[in-house]
């Protein structure tokens, strides 16, 4: 009953809306057929062609009707019109090329073929330094008849002097405008301080029009070319679209007068001596001034602190008397400035926190290196004035010569100095006590000197110990010229009687590791004959099996393209120098070959001969690697399997420092060097010139001729380079200080002292030590 009363309340309110439901959906079914057939209706007088309006419901989903009828004309398109392809947008080679970035500074100087050699020459040397590129520009000269080597030298025919400027600035225009943002133009006469021009024209901004220079008078709109003229690269290129014009207008004798017309005309910029709280100075040299008396006398100016350029300079050696000037000025300030700097560093380690390490001594420069255990500690070593001690682990006392004996001497010399200005002269020195010094890789080498002083008023003998740095310098790249790792060497191999089963071996290597990969080499075998050896021709040639050898290793890789030859030569029983060996082989090679002298007891690496491809610089530099050398296997691998190929390990080998045997150049650079030294030792051209018992005299050979040499002599060590042991004999014959040198060298090539001391203890008998012949061991 409760439920029927609920329902009866629900819908007594909701009745209304849902009679308003049931209506809609009545009258819509009810509507429905009457708008689907006028839309059919509609839809046929559309297509039977009657135009009669249709004001329904229909016109809401009809189709709109238009009354214009668009005509195509296609009488000039194509038929079958191309798709775009994709837009090929021009990009530079360089990102500067595309971002518009220039070199800074173009410096043109003009000259004449009279003066070129000397006062060109001597402007070059001491400009070329500091700029990015200096052009000499000849007033009626070609090129054709001049030496190259000071630069870029351009000639030009015109015999007429007063064009000379406008040829020059047509010639940079055509070929430099858009490379440089600064051009400077001046005569050889002048002389530029490069480094502080540079610094000038960097703090000047590219967007500024820039007519910079001397004026030739107080209202002169001209800047005088004498001293120089600062052009920017907006100015010359308003400049050189006029040029026909100050061609035309070039009546003046003076080239000044031209010039600043010209550019006053192309640019109405008249001629400014400062810019950006910046002045151009300059300074005339007057005909009266004996430059080196003034400058020995300090009576030259001292405001030319600033100048940018001195002029009127009549003769080479003021171009070098100013540059020597200058640059002890700039050397001094150095000094000074580098004096405020450490003063200020030493002042701010106050501030430092408690915990953290306080500036180092010299300031400036990086404190010691710090090792991370015992095996990283840097050894010191002991010196005096003739030998150092201990150098070495092998060597007790070695004697200090060459470089090192000019590096004591130059130590000792600043530091009596530095005494003698320090204490005023009170101090005579007297000698070397003791010295110390190790080379600390972050900071330089290190020195400890005990010198031995007398004070001059009382005579009496003061012991002083004075530290020393001499620090490392910057590291610069020096550039040389381009090598390739594609270039062809010629391995020169030296095979005696007693090495034909190593040179079995080193041929196997060297087809295994060269020819199966087609490296770009040559192998030339040299057959050392002693006088008693049956030699070509003979049945029982003693290098018959090696040239057995080489033949079928030729035959089996002559689609590799292998080259393998050999040349023989007669000995009298004692080796050779090795210039000698190369003396004979040289009519048999191109001079333009690299030769790589090699030892048949080494391991052929295709790494270490791409090492020498780019070590061995023609006309520059020659490479002398320093091999490692394997110990005694019986020492280095303790009577266990010894494998094939050398490790490079300290206790299995060393790297001889004493090995010069091993050496790469271009056969152009030895000949050129042996050429000057045909005056003392005639080329060795026959094998009956190996008879001359003055050549096994000498005490120098090819790392000794390259040295008295201008090319540069690299010596390194060379990972790559492994000699396997062998035991070395010693000729009797040679001279005294031959046969000690082999001695020693064999010796160090045995192993280290403990593995000889321990194998000596092992096959003493019973504690006996005496008498253990240590030949027999091994």
């Amino acid at each position: 009953m409760r439920i029927f009363k609920r329902l009866k309340f629900y819908f007594s309110h909701q009745i209304l809306p849902i009679l308003g439901v049931c209506f809609g959906i009545t009258l819509s079914l009810i509507i429905m057929p009457l708008v689907e057939e006028n839309c059919l209706n509609h839809h046929k007088d559309l297509f039977s062609g009657k135009s009669e309006p249709q004001y329904s419901v229909a016109m809401s989903v009809s189709p709109a009707v238009d009354d214009y009828d668009p005509v195509l004309y296609l009488n000039s398109k194509p038929k079958n019109v191309p798709r775009p392809g994709k837009v090929q947008i021009p990009r530079a080679r360089y990102y500067s090329t595309e971002l518009n970035i220039r070199e800074k500074l173009f410096i043109g100087i003009l000259s004449t073929p009279q003066s070129i050699y000397s006062m060109g020459l001597a402007l070059n040397r001491t400009l070329s330094k500091h700029i990015d590129k200096i052009m000499f520009f000849l007033e009626g000269a070609e090129t054709e008849n001049l030496d190259l080597s000071i630069g870029s030298i351009i000639g030009f025919p015109d015999k007429r002097e007063i064009l000379g400027p406008f040829n020059m600035l047509q010639y940079v225009a055509e070929n430099y405008l858009n490379e440089y943002d600064f051009f400077f133009f001046a005569k050889d006469t002048t002389h530029i301080r490069g480094k502080k021009l540079l610094d000038f024209v960097n703090h000047i901004s590219i967007t500024r029009n820039v007519h910079l220079g001397r004026p030739l008078d107080i209202d002169s709109f001209y800047c005088n070319l004498d001293a120089g003229i600062l052009l920017s690269n907006s100015v010359l290129s308003k400049v050189i679209k006029d040029l026909d014009w100050c061609i035309q207008h070039t009546f003046s004798e003076s080239s000044s007068d031209n010039f600043g017309r010209c550019i006053l005309h192309g640019t109405d910029q008249p001629c400014q001596s400062f810019i950006q709280g910046l002045n151009y100075e300059s300074h005339q040299v007057s005909k009266y001034d004996n430059l080196e008396t003034s400058i020995q006398k300090s009576s030259w100016p001292k405001d030319l602190k600033n100048v940018f350029t001195v002029y009127s300079v009549s003769t080479p050696e003021e171009h070098y008397l100013i540059h020597h000037y200058f640059s002890q000025q700039e050397l001094i300030d150095n000094q000074h400035q580098l004096q405020e700097i450490q003063l200020k560093i030493s002042n701010l380690s106050s501030f430092l926190p408690v915990n953290s390490s306080k500036t180092s001594w010299p300031v400036g420069i990086e404190p010691p290196f710090k090792p991370h255990g015992r095996f990283d500690v840097l050894p010191w070593i002991y010196f005096n004035t003739t030998h150092n001690f201990l150098q070495t682990e092998m060597d007790v006392i070695s004697e200090i010569k060459g470089l090192y004996k000019a590096e004591i001497q130059d130590l000792l010399k600043s530091t009596v100095q530095w005494t003698k200005i320090t204490h005023n002269d009170r101090f005579i020195y007297q000698k070397l006590v003791n010295g110390y010094k190790r080379f600390d890789p972050t900071r330089g080498t290190e020195y400890i000197l005990d010198m031995l002083f007398l004070e001059e008023t009382t005579g009496q003998e003061v012991l002083k110990r004075i530290n020393a740095v001499r620090p490392l310098n910057e590291v610069e790249i020096i550039p040389v010229p381009f090598v390739t790792e594609h270039t062809r060497v010629v391995l020169l191999v030296l095979v005696k009687a007693s090495e034909r089963n190593e040179a079995l071996r080193f041929l196997d290597d060297y087809a295994k590791a060269c020819i199966e990969k087609q490296d770009s080499t040559v192998m030339l075998l040299v057959f050392l004959y002693g006088p008693q050896d049956p030699g070509k021709g003979e049945k029982e040639d003693v290098f018959g099996p090696v040239k057995d050898l080489v033949n079928s290793l030729v035959n089996k890789y002559r689609s590799n393209g292998a080259k393998i030859a050999w040349f023989s030569v007669k000995t009298i029983g004692k080796m050779p120098p090795y210039f000698a060996i190369v003396d004979l082989i040289s009519r048999k090679l191109s001079s333009e070959s690299l030769l790589l002298l090699c030892h048949v007891g080494m391991e052929v690496r295709p790494d270490y001969i791409n090492r020498v491809r780019m070590n061995t610089i023609l006309k520059t530099q020659v490479f002398f690697p320093i091999p490692f050398r394997q110990y005694h296997p019986s020492l280095a691998y303790n009577h266990i399997t010894v494998p094939d190929n050398v490790e490079v390990k300290k206790d299995l080998g060393h790297f001889d420092t004493d090995s010069f045997e091993h050496a790469s150049f271009y056969l152009a650079d030895y000949l050129a060097v042996r050429k000057q030294l045909e005056s003392t030792i005639s080329m060795i051209k026959l094998d009956k010139d190996l008879k001359n018992e003055y050549l096994y005299t000498l005490h120098f050979d090819l790392f000794e001729i390259f040295l008295q040499s201008k090319l540069h002599v690299m010596r390194a060590v060379e990972p790559d380079l492994r000699i396997r042991f062998k035991f070395d004999s010693c000729d009797l014959e040679s001279n005294v200080a031959t046969y000690q040198e082999c001695l020693q060298n064999r010796e160090q090539n045995l192993g280290t002292k403990s593995q000889m001391a321990a194998e000596v203890l092992s096959h003493s008998d019973h504690g006996s030590k005496e008498n253990v012949n240590f030949n027999a061991i091994l």
